[in-house]
């Protein structure tokens, strides 16, 4: 059962990876995102005006979505607005390594979800063959989730901590 939660948050974190790539790399306004991990989905939503127009970004593959099964929507649909989704900044793995939260087994995390943080605070560690990098927040913002589980094994570029970088967030935190 582990395993697959496992298989399945990876998942998950593929398809917000690839969908914000889509995003980024679109000239279009986008709407609504709608991401569901179970027998996989992602929905994009564009402005009625630009959607006739937008073809797929150069470099991403557009693949004709599959019948999701109705048990696999389940609460882990995850729904954006356009605004949310410019507000967010996500901190990525500057390596390969195991994310950890605390700064020592059993030690309080050094962030939360709701935390307002600073540019170079640090948020978290990469430990690779013993040697303990610090992960810096590279801008202010508030922690809106934490996306990787303490101990896990990362790669480069991963997506480990996602931060609401809007003014009202910030406002505090800068």
């Amino acid at each position: 059962m582990t395993s697959g939660r496992a298989e399945h948050n990876g998942v998950l974190e593929d398809l917000c990876d690839h969908a914000a790539q889509l995003i980024s790399a679109a000239d279009a306004r986008l709407l609504k995102l709608s991401i569901r991990a179970g027998d996989t989905a992602v929905e994009l939503e564009w402005s009625p005006a630009t959607a006739a127009s937008t073809a797929a970004p150069p470099g991403v593959l557009a693949v004709p979505a599959q019948p999701v099964p109705a048990e696999a929507v389940q609460a882990e649909a995850v729904h954006a607005t356009a605004t949310e989704l410019e507000s967010l900044h996500y901190l990525r793995a500057e390596m390969v390594g195991t994310f950890y939260s605390a700064p020592e087994p059993g030690a309080e995390p050094f962030i939360g979800v709701g935390d307002e943080v600073q540019a170079g605070q640090q948020v978290a560690i990469l430990e690779v063959m013993k040697l303990m990098t610090p992960v810096e927040a590279d801008r202010p913002g508030r922690v809106v989730d934490v996306l990787v589980t303490d101990g896990t094994p990362v790669e480069y570029g991963a997506t480990l901590v996602a931060l609401d970088i809007s003014p009202q967030a910030c406002r505090n935190a800068g």
